[in-house]
């Protein structure tokens, strides 16, 4: 007998959750072991966005996994899509803010270009789900 589909959506959360807490200890540490002990992790927008950017595509997988079995094949598409699209946010976003870094365009604070990362993780969602332009134009992603 399986859970019914609202349990199961709040374990992959909390599995989701769980990974994504576990990942922002791991790159914390790793990049505690490589980096000055003087400087804040935080204060450089890549590293902080290594941290914090994959936080809701953990969160989405976990639901995700959980919970793929109870729907058709429509569902599960659009799904997996927007797994893709947090996916391809996070690594353009990664681009983006690597960009300024070599132009010396830094800002000290992490948090407008941690909400810009996901904002623009958010549009690259809908465009690969499909909810912008014609609904025709991303079935192949």
């Amino acid at each position: 007998m399986t859970a019914p589909l609202s349990d199961r959506k709040l374990l992959g959360i909390f599995i989701g959750s769980a990974f994504a807490v576990a990942w922002t200890f791991f790159a914390t540490y790793i990049e505690s072991m490589t980096i000055s002990y003087h400087q804040n992790i935080y204060q450089n927008p890549l590293l902080a966005w290594i941290n914090l950017g994959p936080v809701p595509l953990f969160i989405a997988a976990g639901g995700y996994y959980f919970t793929k079995s109870h729907w058709d094949e429509a569902q599960r598409q659009q799904h997996t899509a927007g797994l893709k699209g947090m996916v391809a946010g996070f690594f353009l976003w990664t681009l983006v803010i690597l960009f300024f870094q070599v132009q010396q365009i830094n800002d000290e604070n992490y948090l407008y270009p941690t909400i810009a990362g996901y904002l623009l993780m958010l549009v690259v969602v809908l465009a690969f789900q499909g909810k912008f332009l014609s609904p025709g134009l991303y079935r192949g992603l």
